[in-house]
């Protein structure tokens, strides 16, 4: 649709953010005068809601994904701005920056992951992965599961007594793990779902050599750990509170 790079992945956080209920108080310019709010313009110099940043892209009067950016996160600095810390608005307008903030770290990333597909990834990025894999919901996890067993079987390991599948980020190969981790980055960029997967637990670890990072999956939920720590986490970039 767009040209430009990243402009069509921009577009489509944006239309998402604007499909969620409660964004109704973001999607068209605060009626200020309609409101009463006489000092609104005294405190909020440069008005911005995302359905004049959605009209911009698609009117192709931005240069870069940054001026977009710039755009989306002046419409919750604006709202915070005016609104007393702790009230709704307030508290809604950070739930949706942190959310928005977290999609767009994540194209930033998936960018880089397309660059080369042939380059070996770094520990980093293995460790990365593990913690994103277990963001995404079970239907995406199966696709991931689907990906690696069509192009590097090597890297997965069933528990014979149990639905578990172990999945052995050290064995992917460079092509392999880019190609899953866009994907991963990919999931991330849909904001729109109000659907929320249980909570599961999260455990992975990293060897000395560089090594050994993994993820165990099941049909009704995901374990694993970092060193001895376990933790819960809430699936979805929406749900930062």
């Amino acid at each position: 649709m767009f040209e430009k790079e990243g402009f069509n992945e921009m577009y489509k956080i944006v239309c998402s953010m604007m499909s969620r209920p409660e964004s109704l108080a973001f999607r068209e310019p605060v009626d200020w005068k309609g409101l009463g709010l006489v000092d609104y313009l005294s405190i909020v110099k440069q008005p911005m809601d995302l359905g004049t940043v959605k009209s911009k892209i698609e009117a192709e009067k931005y240069n870069s994904i940054e001026d977009i950016a710039f755009d989306v996160r002046l419409v919750w600095r604006n709202c915070m701005l005016y609104n007393r810390d702790g009230s709704e608005f307030y508290h809604l307008a950070d739930k949706f920056a942190r959310g928005f903030e977290e999609a767009y770290t994540a194209l930033r990333r998936l960018e880089d992951s397309k660059a080369d597909l042939e380059r070996i990834p770094s520990v980093d990025e293995k460790l990365q992965l593990s913690y994103d894999i277990f963001k995404i919901t079970n239907t995406d996890m199966a696709r991931v599961l689907t990906m690696i067993e069509a192009s590097c079987p090597s890297a997965l390991s069933k528990k014979i007594s149990t639905d578990e599948v172990l999945v052995n980020f050290d064995a992917l190969t460079p092509r392999c793990f880019h190609e899953v981790n866009s994907f991963v980055l990919a999931c991330f960029l849909n904001l729109s779902g109000n659907k929320k997967n249980k909570k599961r637990k999260v455990d992975a670890s990293l060897g000395t050599g560089g090594g050994d990072s993994a993820a165990q999956s099941s049909n009704k939920e995901l374990e694993g750990g970092v060193g001895s720590a376990a933790a819960e986490e809430k699936n979805g970039v929406d749900e930062a509170e």
